[in-house]
């Protein structure tokens, strides 16, 4: 991975980490997801964080290091959301959260691992 990838990927989860803090503040939030099934939303947060853990991993070359800062991340917006009115924060929010990072972080450490391999011939 080269520095400028590294730095282009930290500038990207910055970026969606603002995405998600700026979504985050909004107390209707989520209300067009009205028409969805119950629970949901917990997709929706594991989408999320499993493309700011896939950043991380891209920045960091690290994929643990990668999930638990956007598992932190998840902790400090369900903080965030308690201060929001019509917002709660929910655990089942921040497992989704934990459990898409942990997937987003794995698939691109897979992904760039696999790339970094000579093709057989």
């Amino acid at each position: 991975m080269t520095g400028r990838t590294r730095w282009l990927a930290l500038g990207g989860a910055v970026a969606w980490a603002l995405v998600l803090f700026l979504q985050s503040s909004s107390s209707d939030a989520g209300s067009f997801l009205g028409f969805l099934p119950d629970g949901s939303d917990k997709v929706l947060h594991a989408g999320a964080y499993a493309v700011l853990a896939g950043l991380l991993t891209l920045a960091t070359g690290r994929p643990l290091v990668a999930v638990v800062l956007a598992t932190a991340y998840g902790v400090t917006d369900e903080i965030h959301q308690s201060f929001v009115p019509g917002r709660d924060p929910s655990v089942g929010d921040l497992i989704a959260d934990a459990l898409g990072a942990t997937l987003g972080a794995t698939l691109v450490a897979y992904l760039v691992r696999r790339d970094r391999r000579s093709p057989l011939e």
